[in-house]
C-alpha cells in the first residue's frame, strides 16, 4: 500500500522529510512557543522557581486538540497534587533514614518501569516513577526536612500556572476533537475520489499516510468529544462507525488505483464523495436524495464496488442503518493479560533499575549532584527493547547538544545584552518554536524538540533572570550523556531484547489479517486497519533495527527481510481487498455452478491456510515449508474452470455477468499466485 522501504535511506533524507510543513503544524508551533513564552515571563515577573521546569510542562502537555489537551492539563495537575503530598509523607518518615530512602528509590523505580510494561497505563507511570525516586534524593542536598518540604510546595506552583495557561490557550485557539474528527472522516472521502477519478501518485502517497495513522487517533477524538459534551450521545457511535467505514472506503479506493484493468477515471465520484464531506464538515446528514440523484447514478455506473461502500457511509450518516452500541470489551482492565507470566517486564524493570541506581551511587558518592540528569535520562529513555531504547538515546542526545549550543551561544552573545525581559521572552519565543516545530513532528525526531528546549530552557532560565552561568549547561550535557552510556551498556548487555520480535508481530498480524479476508472470516469493520498498522509498523520498526548492536539481533529477522515481507504482503492486499469488497456486497459468482464456486473458494481457502502457516512462521521466527495443499487447490481450480468453459461453449456458454466476473477473479489470482509463489520458494524469507 505505498509505504516505502526506508532501510536505505540516509539519516539525513529522513531528517528533510521529517522537518517538511504539514497543515496545521505552524499553527501548532506558534501556540506552543506563544504558551512558553508567557509561562518564562510569569515565572520571572512574580520570582516562581524553576522556570525551566514550568516551560518544559508545555512541551510535555501540549496536545493537537482542545478536548485532550484540557484533560491531560488537569490530569498533570490531579497528579501532582497527589504526587506532593504523597513525597511529604514519605520523606516525613523516612528523612533521617538513609537506607529506607534508598529502599524506597528502588521500590518506584522497580514498580514504576515494571508497570510501564505490564499494564496498559505505559510510559505515564514511569514519569511518576521518576517523579517519587528523584525527591526522594533531595534530601541529600537539602537535608533539612522543612526546607524540603517548603521547595516541594512550591513545586505545585511550578505546575500549576503552565497548566492554567494550557487550559487558556485551549479555550481560546483550541482545536474541537470533534471539529478535527468530522474532518479527518471529510478528508478520507475527498482523497478517496481524487483515487477513484483519476489515481493519481500524489493521492495515492496522501492516501497512504492516512491508512497508515489508522483509527486510534479519530475514535481518542469521539472518546473526548463524548467525554466534554461535544457531541450528541447518538452521534459518538455513528461517527464511530463512519470513521472505519471512511476507513473502508479509502482503503478499497487505493487497491482499486492500483489494479490497471479498471477504468481510471470515474468523474462523478469526486462530486458526490465532496458533497458528502461537505455534509459532515457542516455536522449535517447528507441529502436524502443524494443515492437517486444523476451524480450518484454515474458513479455507480462507472464503479458498482466503491458506490456500495458509500451508500454504507450514507446510511450510518443519515440514520438509515444506526450503528449498535461500541463496545469497550476490547479495552480489558488494567493489567495487561500477560502481565504476571511474561519475564520480559520483569527483566526490563530490574534493568531500569540497575542504570539509576549507578548513576544515583555515582554522582553521590562524586559529590556531584549537577550531573542528576543522568537519574532522569535512565527514566526517560529506557524502552522495551533495544532499538527502541538506542533510538530514543540518539535523539534525546541530539537534542541536547542542539539545545546546549544554542543556550550557550545565546548566553555568550545575546543574554549580555539584554537590558529588560522583553528581549529574553523573544529569546525563548524563537528558540521555543524552533523546538516546537521539531517536537510536533512524528516520532522519529519528535523527541529531539522536546529535548532541545528542555536543555535550553535549564540553562537560560537559571534563576530569575538572564543567566551568565556557563557551568550549568556543562554539568547538565555530562549528565544526560553519562546516563545515555549507562542505559546503552546496561540493556544491550543484560537480557537485550531484539525489537525483531515486534517487526514479526507486526508482519504475522497483516498476514494472518490477510488470510482471514480472503477465507471471508472476522467483522466488516477494523480488519483493514490491522493489515496496513501491521504493514506499516513492521516497516517503521525496521527503521529501528539500524540503532541496534549486531550482538542484540542476531539470528533475528534483518531490515531487508522485513521490506521484503511488507512488499510482498503489500502486492498481496489489493486482489484480496477487491475479492472482500466484492463478495460482500453480491457475493461470489452469483448464478455459477456450484461446482465450479466450490473450485473457486476452495482455492481462496488454500490461500488463505497457506498464508496463516506463514504468519505462524513469522512469529516463531522458522520457515515455513511450501504447501502442497496449496499447489492441489491450483491444479484443481484450472482443471475445473477448463472443463467448466467445456461444458458451457456445449450449453451455450455462461452468461456474460459470470465470464466477466470469472475472467476479473482470475487475473486478480494470476496476480495473488505471483507473490504467493515467491513467498513459499523462501524468496522472502532469507
Amino acid at each position: 500500500m505505498l509505504f516505502q522501504p526506508r532501510s536505505s535511506v540516509r539519516y539525513t533524507s529522513i531528517l528533510w522529510d521529517e522537518l517538511q510543513p504539514y497543515p496545521g503544524r505552524l499553527d501548532l508551533s506558534l501556540r506552543m512557543a506563544l504558551v512558553t513564552t508567557l509561562v518564562a515571563v510569569t515565572a520571572m515577573a512574580l520570582r516562581v522557581p524553576e522556570a525551566a521546569i514550568s516551560c518544559y510542562l508545555v512541551f510535555f502537555a501540549f496536545r493537537a486538540d482542545a478536548g485532550s489537551g484540557i484533560l491531560i492539563a488537569i490530569g498533570l495537575l490531579v497528579g501532582a497534587t497527589i504526587g506532593i503530598l504523597l513525597a511529604i509523607v514519605c520523606l516525613m518518615v523516612v528523612a533521617d533514614e538513609p537506607a529506607l530512602r534508598l529502599a524506597l528509590v528502588a521500590f518506584f523505580t522497580f514498580g514504576g518501569m515494571y508497570l510501564t510494561q505490564a499494564s496498559r497505563a505505559g510510559p505515564p507511570i514511569g514519569t511518576v516513577a521518576m517523579v517519587f525516586a528523584f525527591v526522594m534524593t533531595l534530601y541529600d542536598i537539602v537535608p533539612i526536612p522543612e526546607l524540603l518540604i517548603r521547595g516541594l510546595a512550591w513545586m505545585w506552583v511550578v505546575v500549576f500556572f503552565p497548566v492554567v495557561y494550557l487550559i487558556a490557550i485551549h479555550l481560546i485557539t483550541g482545536h474541537s476533537p470533534a471539529r478535527r474528527l468530522r474532518s479527518a472522516i471529510a478528508e478520507r472521502l475527498e482523497v478517496a475520489g481524487q483515487l477513484l477519478s483519476s489515481g493519481d501518485h500524489a493521492a495515492k502517497r496522501v492516501a497512504a499516510t492516512l491508512l497508515a495513522e489508522g483509527n486510534g487517533e479519530l475514535k481518542k477524538y469521539a472518546g473526548f468529544s463524548k467525554l466534554l459534551a461535544l457531541m450528541d450521545k447518538h452521534d459518538v457511535p455513528r461517527m464511530q462507525a463512519a470513521t472505519d467505514a471512511s476507513y473502508d472506503l479509502l482503503t478499497l479506493a487505493l487497491a482499486l488505483s492500483l489494479d490497471e484493468r479498471r477504468p481510471r477515471e470515474n468523474a462523478a465520484a469526486p462530486e458526490v464523495l465532496r458533497r458528502i464531506a461537505e455534509a459532515i464538515r457542516r455536522r449535517k446528514p447528507p441529502e436524502q436524495t443524494l443515492l437517486s440523484s444523476p451524480d450518484f447514478r454515474a458513479f455507480e455506473a462507472g464503479d458498482a464496488l466503491p458506490a456500495h461502500q458509500v451508500e454504507r457511509i450514507v446510511d450510518i450518516l443519515s440514520e438509515a442503518d444506526p450503528p449498535g452500541p461500541v463496545s469497550d470489551a476490547h479495552k480489558g482492565g488494567f493489567f495487561l493479560p500477560d502481565a504476571f507470566s511474561n519475564p520480559l517486564y520483569t527483566q526490563f524493570a530490574l534493568k531500569a533499575l540497575l542504570a539509576v541506581m549507578i548513576t544515583y551511587i555515582t554522582y553521590t558518592a562524586l559529590d556531584w549532584f549537577a550531573i542528576h540528569t543522568a537519574l532522569i535520562t535512565c527514566f526517560m529513555v529506557a524502552l522495551g527493547t533495544t532499538g527502541e531504547t538506542m533510538h530514543k538515546l540518539a535523539l534525546r542526545l541530539t537534542g541536547c547538544l542542539l539545545g546546549g549550543a544554542v543556550a550557550i551561544g545565546s548566553t555568550i552573545w545575546l543574554v549580555p545584552h539584554m537590558t529588560d525581559i522583553g528581549q529574553l521572552a523573544f529569546l525563548v519565543g524563537a528558540v521555543s518554536l524552533i523546538a516546537a516545530w521539531i517536537s510536533v513532528g512524528s516520532e522519529r525526531i519528535s523527541y529531539i524538540g522536546w529535548q532541545m528546549a528542555l536543555c535550553f530552557f535549564l540553562v537560560v532560565l537559571h534563576g530569575f533572570g538572564p543567566s551568565l552561568d556557563l557551568n550549568e549547561a556543562r554539568d547538565r550535557i555530562i549528565g544526560i550523556v553519562f546516563g545515555n552510556i549507562v542505559v546503552s551498556v546496561v540493556f544491550s548487555t543484560i537480557w537485550p531484547v531484539s525489537i525483531g520480535q515486534g517487526i514479526r508481530k507486526s508482519l504475522a498480524t497483516s498476514g494472518a489479517t490477510l488470510a482471514n479476508l480472503l477465507a471471508r472470516r472476522g467483522g466488516p469493520t477494523g480488519d483493514y486497519a490491522d493489515l496496513i498498522s501491521g504493514v506499516a509498523g513492521a516497516l517503521r520498526q525496521s527503521e529501528l533495527l539500524r540503532f541496534e548492536p549486531a550482538n542484540v539481533r542476531r539470528g533475528d529477522i534483518d531490515a531487508r527481510t522485513t521490506e521484503r515481507i511488507a512488499l510482498s504482503l503489500q502486492e498481496l492486499a489489493p486482489p484480496i481487498v477487491e475479492l472482500r469488497e466484492h463478495d460482500r456486497a453480491f457475493g461470489p459468482l452469483r448464478g455459477a455452478p456450484t461446482p465450479l464456486k466450490r473450485a473457486v473458494l476452495g482455492y481462496e481457502h488454500a490461500v488463505a491456510q497457506w498464508l496463516n502457516d506463514q504468519a505462524e512462521g513469522l512469529e516463531a521466527w522458522h520457515r515455513p515449508k511450501p504447501s502442497a495443499d496449496l499447489a492441489l487447490a491450483l491444479r484443481r481450480l484450472k482443471a475445473r474452470l477448463a472443463r467448466a468453459r467445456k461444458a458451457s461453449i456445449h450449453a451455450g456458454g455462461f452468461p456474460r455477468r459470470i465470464r466477466d466476473e470469472l475472467a476479473w477473479r482470475l487475473a486478480l489470482y494470476e496476480k495473488i499466485e505471483t507473490v504467493v509463489r515467491r513467498l513459499a520458494a523462501g524468496d522472502a524469507l532469507e
